[in-house]
């Protein structure tokens, strides 16, 4: 699958992660040294927040140490996983030859191959370097084209050819599983993912929200509607409007507002508004110390008792567990 073309009649394309087959859900990091562990954190957080506001836990990972764990099993990375090897930006990442028969394995199995930094050098050392553009680190490039003089090295930060990936160094790890997730999940989510990871342009930011409504959104698929009555229900949690009054703020009837959360979200727009106002409710719970009764009020509930119900049934939790998580963490 690494060295699987992404387009076999030769025709140039300006999407170069559209192979969806590499594309996995399930990542494999294998670290350098214990000095690069960090980098496959940052990475990691990137698929912790992909799951945030997905409301999903769609990306799963494993990380293995290669300074502790020796790469000599052949099982380090199966069929339908993306194998990211992350090394520094200190020195080129030049695997045992004890280790390269299991990492060359490894990688020719991976649905798709990154390499972070000085990782570069294991697929050249392994000689599986099946593309051949990838992004390099300033610091490497001499040793990359020493190394292979065909590779054609990228001017920016990250690379996407065929079913390899790379970036230059730590920061440009983020983009880059930024960008992998976008190429599974849409545009829309790429933009929300890069602005909750402080990774977007001013300017260029999406509508301010809570993660229910930006799920909401991403249903609607930009329908004016609504997205005009989610923005509504959300300058609105306190006072919680009926159907009929957010229907004449828009300018339409209650039956046509109710007809569009039908069609495009599957749900009545009183569903969808209690979710925005338990998600608010979630979030005033996780963030600050407000007595339980000030939070319902503040989110539209007309007691705790009401809120309490329904937040169970949402969370799975009591609103006093999620606050104790928050604050303390989970033992």
């Amino acid at each position: 699958m690494y060295l699987s073309n992404l387009d076999p009649l030769g025709t140039p394309d300006p999407r170069p992660l559209r192979d969806q087959r590499s594309l996995s859900d399930t990542f494999v990091f294998v670290v350098q040294e214990a000095s690069s562990a960090f980098v496959a954190e940052t990475c990691i957080h990137v698929l912790r927040r992909a799951n945030r506001i997905l409301g999903q836990d769609i990306y799963s990972w494993s990380l293995i140490d290669a300074t502790r764990r020796a790469c000599r099993d052949t099982t380090l990375c199966a069929p339908h996983q993306v194998l990211v090897l992350v090394g520094g930006t200190d020195q080129p990442w030049r695997p045992a030859k004890s280790d390269l028969s299991p990492l060359r394995a490894a990688i020719r199995n991976a649905a798709r191959v990154c390499v972070v930094g000085g990782a570069v050098f294991v697929p050249l050392a392994a000689g599986v370097l099946g593309a051949k553009r990838v992004s390099v680190h300033s610091a490497f490039r001499a040793g990359v084209q020493e190394s292979c003089a065909n590779v054609e090295m990228h001017d920016d930060t990250t690379c996407h050819h065929k079913a390899l990936s790379s970036a230059t160094g730590p920061a440009a790890a983020m983009r880059m599983m930024v960008e992998l997730i976008g190429a599974r999940e849409g545009k829309f989510t790429e933009v929300a993912l890069a602005c909750d990871l402080g990774l977007q342009e001013t300017g260029t930011q999406p509508a301010a929200g809570s993660g229910e409504r930006w799920r909401m959104q991403r249903l609607a698929q930009g329908c004016d509607v609504i997205s005009d009555a989610l923005q509504i229900m959300e300058d609105h949690i306190e006072d919680t409007l009926s159907v009929a009054q957010i229907a004449e703020i828009i300018g339409i009837s209650a039956r046509k507002l109710e007809r569009g959360f039908a069609e495009k979200l599957g749900r009545s727009p009183l569903k969808v508004y209690r979710d925005l106002r338990l998600d608010r409710a979630n979030d005033l719970m996780m963030q600050t110390a407000l007595p339980l009764g000030e939070v319902a009020l503040a989110c539209g509930f007309s007691n705790v008792t009401l809120m309490k119900r329904w937040f169970q049934r949402k969370y799975g939790q009591a609103p006093c567990d999620v606050r104790r998580q928050a604050f303390s963490g989970i033992h």
